[in-house]
């Protein structure tokens, strides 16, 4: 329990008289005394538990958020008006992503896309970024929370990694051979990380694509175990979902079901589950995880965990803990060392990337000797000792994104020593003031959802969090929230992704806070939640969707033009938003 947890307990219980309560009160930050305020309004309203991490299992007496079919003429009036309103603030933007779309290919344009807000939906062209800020080509200034989909943990063009990019391209940057920077950021990147060895790849993707085709070389086994709700980038190898009957089943058009039959696609913290990974085991080649779902941030399964990492120890089983995002921002060495649960190999991006395009995949040499034999000397007999599996990349090694690593890794090991640490330690690393900031800031705006009674939690981890509609997930009113946001001074991520950064301020995070209740209270104001009766609307639900096991069986009809016919259209439509969920733009 945290200090500000242990005063708002007192004051709850009345443990405490009322001038011990001010005296504490007065005593707090700002944004302390914030958080408290929230959380004290909620108790005074409904006397709502405390929710930790933003995981909601209840949606409580809560509004409901109009669907796209339930908007009515006062909506789309309102709607009408606001994209006048932009088209009037970002003119130069809005120009751009429509005149260049014949020649522009941009599989981004479409994420969470609705026809009834198409006019507000355009990307921004963007100026500059710098710090925690975004400009765009009309002159407006944004507080950014997108962070670039989690790369900038230090905000935008900070002057260490500008400095090292700059004076890398004053030298050059060749491509095929070794430049001083690599052997350095290796080690420093083992140090950092605890990791035997690393590799450098051109992508995140490419990092988890090549993670896997070594645990396949290392058991001579096929199979790789993946969790519903997990991320793990757009190669075909790592790309699959489960259908109803817990079938692996490819995810979109140009993939093959033959690679998704090599995927088993359990569910992330069903102990239930685990005895599948048992009885399969002598198929498995790797269990490829991310520790907390960078979609699914409220879930943090540690002990399940803790028996995955057990079964894959007892059968041959590489455990892959793909730490694109948790990687360096959860502390430095990870989730791995905020739970102790280390990997037999681990991918990371993002953040020690610097801003370049770059992956990284590190553990001990003996599996990943499997990319290069192995380590032998120049001037004596020795040679390669195992078998090569394939890879290779032209910019695997760009001098440019090792200058940017470089820095970043740098400046990461500086901070730490600051804190006294030889090493990072999860409870005295330097990342966890900006842990404690966001988890002040995202309870006190679900406690304001809350107060409010709108169906929305924000759900975080480390300086990671996610808007999340309980009751319409992929829904227009939470497309609506994002655009009111961008509309007062917030850019949010398409991904649904947002980030905290050390160049985040005390004041930019209360305009972020006030950018988020302002566009709620203007969605309640203009009447885009309204009041149900759960149980009546939960038997609607279920009354006009068939099981999906009669649905399947069912030989094809030719289609009639009637009520049958758009309940199968909703039921196609939701589960193409079940792949939207995951990151998957369909």
């Amino acid at each position: 329990m945290t200090a500000i947890d242990d005063i708002l307990e007192k004051i709850v219980s009345k443990k405490i008289e009322k001038k011990e309560a001010l005296k504490l009160f007065e005593e707090l930050p700002e944004n302390e005394k914030n958080y408290m305020v929230s959380k004290l309004k909620m108790h005074l309203s409904n006397g709502a538990e405390k929710v930790g991490n933003g995981s909601s299992d209840k949606k409580g007496n809560t509004f409901k958020a109009m669907t796209e079919l339930q908007l009515e003429e006062s909506h789309k009036e309102f709607i009408n008006k606001l994209a006048q309103e932009l088209a009037k603030i970002a003119p130069k933007s809005k120009e751009s992503a429509s005149k260049h779309q014949s020649h522009l290919v941009d599989q981004r344009k479409t994420g969470g896309l609705k026809k009834a807000l198409k006019p507000l939906q355009f990307h921004l062209t963007y100026d500059k970024g710098d710090g925690a800020y975004l400009y765009d080509i009309d002159g407006n200034k944004y507080v950014d929370i997108a962070s670039d989909n989690g790369v900038n943990l230090f905000g935008h063009q900070p002057a260490f990694i500008k400095e090292a990019i700059v004076s890398r391209l004053e030298r050059g940057y060749p491509l095929v051979g070794y430049t001083e920077e690599l052997p350095q950021v290796t080690k420093l990147f083992s140090e950092l990380t605890g990791h035997e060895r690393v590799l450098l790849t051109q992508s995140g993707t490419e990092a988890v694509m090549w993670a896997v085709r070594i645990a396949r070389a290392a058991t001579q086994k096929k199979k790789i175990v993946i969790f519903e709700g997990a991320f793990h980038g757009l190669s075909d190898a790592v790309l699959a979902a489960k259908d109803q009957f817990g079938n692996s089943i490819a995810m979109g058009l140009g993939m093959l079901q033959e690679f998704a039959d090599e995927l088993i696609v359990l569910d992330y913290g069903n102990m239930d589950h685990l005895n599948v990974i048992e009885e399969r085991a002598d198929e498995i080649a790797g269990v490829l995880v991310e520790p907390v779902q960078s979609r699914n941030p409220a879930n943090q399964p540690i002990e399940f965990l803790k028996e995955v990492r057990k079964l894959t120890l007892e059968n041959n089983i590489l455990l892959i803990m793909d730490e694109m995002i948790t990687g360096f921002r959860a502390c430095c060495n990870g989730v791995q060392g905020l739970w102790k649960i280390k990997g037999d190999l681990a991918t990371y991006g993002k953040i020690p990337a610097g801003g370049m395009p770059s992956g990284m995949i590190a553990g001990p040499g003996k599996y990943m000797n499997f990319v290069d034999g192995g380590v032998f000397g120049y001037d004596d007999n020795s040679m390669p000792s195992v078998k090569k599996a394939l890879m290779a990349g032209t910019h695997t090694r760009n001098p440019i994104k090792l200058a940017a690593t470089l820095a970043i890794l740098t400046e990461i090991k500086n901070r730490c020593s600051a804190e006294g640490n030889e090493t990072c330690e999860p409870d005295a690393c330097f990342l966890q003031a900006l842990n404690e900031k966001t988890r002040l800031m995202c309870e006190e705006l679900n406690s304001f959802f809350k107060v409010k009674r709108v169906p929305i939690v924000i759900e975080y981890f480390s300086s990671l969090f996610r808007f999340k509609f309980l009751d319409d997930p992929n829904g227009v009113v939470k497309e609506l929230l994002m655009v009111l946001m961008r509309m007062n001074g917030v850019e949010t991520s398409p991904s649904g992704n947002c980030f905290l950064t050390t160049a985040h301020s005390d004041k930019d995070i209360k305009t972020i806070v006030k950018a988020v209740k302002k566009s709620v209270e203007t969605l309640l104001k203009e009447s885009f939640f309204y009041e149900s009766d759960e149980e009546e609307a939960e038997e609607e639900v279920q009354a006009e969707i068939p099981a999906r096991a009669e649905i399947k069986n069912k030989p094809v009809q030719e289609p009639k033009k009637d009520d049958q016919m758009e309940k199968l259209r909703n039921l196609i439509v939701s589960d193409l938003k079940n792949f939207q969920e995951k990151g998957i733009t369909i």
